[in-house]
């Protein structure tokens, strides 16, 4: 569950970070304009490739309000300097991908939440957590019953952005795709995510990972883990978004599990190995015989515009 938000910021003037023309994927500079004012609504290349084996606890979670009427908005991660790091919602139910409402003064703390990272700004670490809370048998709630997944999305182009666009919120992934999101549930309503609904099953060993599926044209390496860090399980499953039309394998195809010791480290901080994506594009190549996709001698994805 994240963080309670420490204040409700209102929108600023004026950002103090801006964003190169170059910087802006073909398929949102097409698209009608979206305010992106806010810092975190941005869309701009990571500040370097590494970063740091050390984990920053000083940053602070702020809520921010896009449109009050509508009680629409997010929260937002900044460091002490005040560096924009992440955002993060959560989908708190009453509509039909969870239908149970949050209530934690009930001890109901039903939530399909979502958590975009990217430390110090770097391209290495930049990932997606989905977590679904939904309680055991008793209908206790337990941090131990949480299921967790955890994304990477290749390439690694940009910063996750967030920006509001009256009833929606758009997402755009590292890829430079795109995710719309409703403003006030903030269920997935179209773009290169797809959902299904929270599975409220109270058997713990049954119930299902966050129904979450990417549909795009880059690279997804997953790892799923129960009330755990998913990284630092055993495997991960790496694939391409769009599997080839004449796939006839029953566990798809471009495809492939690997350990995960191979992907994340295991201990301090654990941070994903490939800080490049030509680091990682040669580790695809040799393991998975396949790579991120590309034009020419850059990694890149073909302009796909979101559903509608």
């Amino acid at each position: 569950m994240p963080e309670q938000p420490a204040q409700e910021t209102p929108m600023p003037a004026a950002p103090a970070e801006s964003a190169k023309p170059q910087e802006i994927p073909p398929a949102v500079i097409s698209k009608p304009t979206i305010d992106r004012s806010l810092p975190e609504a941005i869309i701009a290349a990571p500040a370097k490739d590494l970063v740091s084996r050390k984990i920053e606890y000083g940053t602070m979670i702020s809520g921010r309000t896009a449109n009050a009427q509508l009680k629409t908005g997010w929260q937002y991660r900044r460091t002490r300097q005040g560096q924009i790091v992440g955002f993060e919602f959560s989908n708190h139910g009453g509509n039909p991908i969870l239908a149970p409402r949050r209530d934690a003064t009930k001890n109901q703390f039903f939530t399909r939440d979502f958590q975009f990272r990217f430390d110090e700004r770097a391209r290495q670490d930049i990932h997606l957590m989905i977590s679904d809370w939904v309680p055991s048998r008793d209908r206790v709630f337990r941090l131990s019953e949480l299921m967790n997944s955890l994304m990477h999305f290749f390439p690694r182009s940009y910063l996750p952005a967030i920006a509001n666009a009256g009833d929606k919120n758009i997402v755009t992934l590292p890829t430079g795709e795109e995710v719309e999101f409703n403003a006030v549930t903030k269920e997935i309503l179209g773009g290169v995510l797809t959902e299904s609904p929270v599975d409220l099953s109270p058997d713990r060993g049954g119930r299902k990972y966050p129904g979450v599926d990417y549909q795009g044209q880059g690279v997804l390496v997953r790892a799923d883990a129960r009330g755990a860090d998913p990284r630092l399980g055993k495997s991960a499953i790496i694939s391409t978004g769009m599997a080839p039309p004449n796939c006839d394998k029953a566990d798809g195809c471009r495809q492939c599990e690997v350990p995960s010791k191979d992907l994340w480290d295991q201990s301090g901080a654990v941070r994903f190995k490939f800080q490049t994506d030509h680091e990682f594009d040669r580790y695809l190549t040799t393991r998975c015989a396949f790579g991120l996709p590309r034009q020419g001698s850059e990694f890149i994805v073909a302009a796909r515009n979101p559903a509608k």
